[in-house]
């Protein structure tokens, strides 16, 4: 499984890019698929094994998704949303 993780800012795409690199997160930078909504055109497609440690990552980063999706045979599923000051 696949998942797409989407901020909401293109700004904060390209900070949550480094901080991937930085903890050697296998990822790819795509255009944000249209059923999932974002002001952001952009948003970082992860493993589905990766969710958990992309989750941590960002959290610790200070850096606040939209959510984490993935794609199922009936459109994208949100997987969470963080929200600010949510743990």
């Amino acid at each position: 499984m696949e998942a797409v993780v989407v901020f909401p800012t293109t700004h904060l795409t390209l900070k949550a890019e480094k901080v991937f690199e930085e903890e050697t997160i296998p990822f790819r930078t795509i255009m944000k698929p249209r059923r999932i909504s974002s002001d952001c055109g952009l948003a970082i497609r992860i493993t589905g094994d990766d969710v958990g440690r992309c989750r941590e990552t960002v959290l610790s980063a200070g850096l606040i998704p939209a959510g984490f999706f993935r794609e199922t045979d009936r459109g994208w599923e949100c997987l969470f949303r963080l929200e600010e000051g949510a743990d």
